[in-house]
């Protein structure tokens, strides 16, 4: 066993040297990897990391002093971190596991980054990879999930997954290798546990070999993974462009695209939104233009022609920032940077403001003699949505009410003619929403 793991991790590591970070919980798992890191023939510099969760009283406390006094027999740098884990968990709304994951591999990236070191090992075995697979099958997941753990991911390497959980415990009671028995793995009321001790043991009897056929299929689903990835970047480059920070989705080519359902799931699941909401997106295709979806971070709107595609955005009013100068010699008002329009600034008869646009709101737009309402300007521009809901009217306000100098928050800002810029403006105002 020592043989093969020193044979993965250098597959792993890929000829790359420097200070490697071990996982360590005290479990059979990661203390039996410490033990063949210890013995290896790699001459690999190393440090360990233990997380205590305060999830069992006091076992907690023993797990970390049975990992610490196992790094001080053998001279191996230690670190450790306590949490308050249910805490955490109540505060962001996540499950114990979750909780304990971004707890965990959070802290590692922070240690790395400040000590140096350029890879994490963690002791997942076969049998973690098999259980995945399973619970991500029964919550439903994509060809990613199929894949189940991958032995390298970016700074992380698994070189463990070769093992079977009986060969670590049969290598440990050869060896001497003492660990902690996690006495919640047994609990069956937790899913991977259940999984564990009842849906693998009933197809360990239907294929006594059922870990690593399974692993041979994970391994296949990752390379089918890997080949849809090279497709989707084809994908995108034919049907996605950007416009500002909305990302649009041809709708007329994702039709005419051969599994345009896959391609649009793909396409989405980067920006948050889930395979319920995808199906729901595609079925608006055929809708009109201004249904809407949100994901956690995104909004997606179905416009004319694109599935437009927004970071969510602060609603928040927004702030003026106001410049004035003397007007120079040559000054041409067409030459403002992104973002900026100029007024003249003694029209101008109070502090500016600026709001979100109303329906009703009404101004006249620069070279037209009339007024027009806000709402049919943006018709004519064609803005969706999102674009109408991060537009701004510039405006000061005086007893007969208020003044709307431009229209903003847009990609070209619109002057009021009322201050636009002319030949006998003395001073210029230089606006911008930030």
């Amino acid at each position: 066993m020592q043989a093969a793991f020193d044979r993965e991790l250098a597959r792993l590591l890929g000829g790359w040297r420097g200070t490697l970070l071990l996982a360590v919980s005290g479990g059979v798992d990661s203390m039996t990897m410490l033990h063949l890191a210890l013995h290896s023939s790699l001459g690999q510099k190393f440090a360990v990391a233990h997380v205590n969760f305060s999830l069992r009283p006091g076992d907690c406390d023993k797990d970390e002093q049975l990992v610490r006094s196992t790094c001080q027999k053998g001279g191996i740098p230690f670190f450790t971190k306590k949490f308050d884990t249910r805490a955490y968990a109540a505060e962001k709304g996540l499950s114990i596991e979750m909780a304990a994951r971004e707890l965990r591999y959070g802290w590692f990236r922070e240690l790395m980054d400040a000590e140096g070191f350029g890879r994490l090992l963690v002791a997942h075995n076969k049998g973690d990879a098999a259980e995945t697979l399973l619970l991500n099958l029964t919550r439903g997941t994509g060809l990613r999930g199929l894949a189940g753990i991958r032995a390298a991911s970016g700074r992380t390497l698994r070189p463990m997954l070769i093992f079977s959980r009986e060969q670590i415990e049969r290598y440990a009671a050869e060896h001497g290798v003492t660990f902690r028995e996690d006495y919640t793995n047994a609990d069956i009321d937790i899913a991977r546990n259940r999984i564990r001790h009842r849906v693998l043991n009933e197809l360990r009897a239907i294929n006594p070999s059922v870990l690593d056929t399974m692993a041979a299929e994970m391994q296949r689903f990752a390379q089918a993974q890997a080949v849809l990835d090279d497709d989707l970047e084809a994908v995108r480059g034919r049907l996605c462009r950007e416009d500002g920070d909305a990302v649009c989705i041809d709708i007329r080519g994702l039709a005419a695209e051969p599994h345009g359902g896959y391609w649009i799931y793909r396409l989405l699941e980067r920006y948050g939104f889930n395979a319920s909401q995808t199906a729901d997106v595609q079925r608006a295709a055929d809708a009109q233009s201004g249904k809407e979806f949100l994901s956690a971070t995104h909004r997606l709107i179905r416009d004319r022609e694109f599935f437009k595609i927004y970071p969510l955005s602060d609603a928040a009013a927004g702030r003026v920032e106001l410049e004035v100068f003397d007007r120079p010699e040559g000054f041409d008002p067409k030459n403002a940077p992104a973002g900026v329009f100029y007024a003249d600034a003694d029209a101008i008869g109070g502090a500016l403001q600026c709001r979100p646009w109303q329906q009703g709101d009404r101004f006249r737009p620069l070279g037209m003699g009339g007024s027009r309402l806000v709402s049919d300007f943006f018709t004519d521009l064609k803005l969706d949505l999102e674009q109408k809901r991060r537009a701004r009217i510039v405006f000061w306000e005086d007893s007969s009410g208020e003044h709307i100098v431009a229209v903003a928050g847009i990609a070209a800002p619109r002057t009021d003619d009322r201050f636009k810029i002319t030949a006998s403006t003395r001073r210029v105002a230089a606006i911008r929403i930030a």
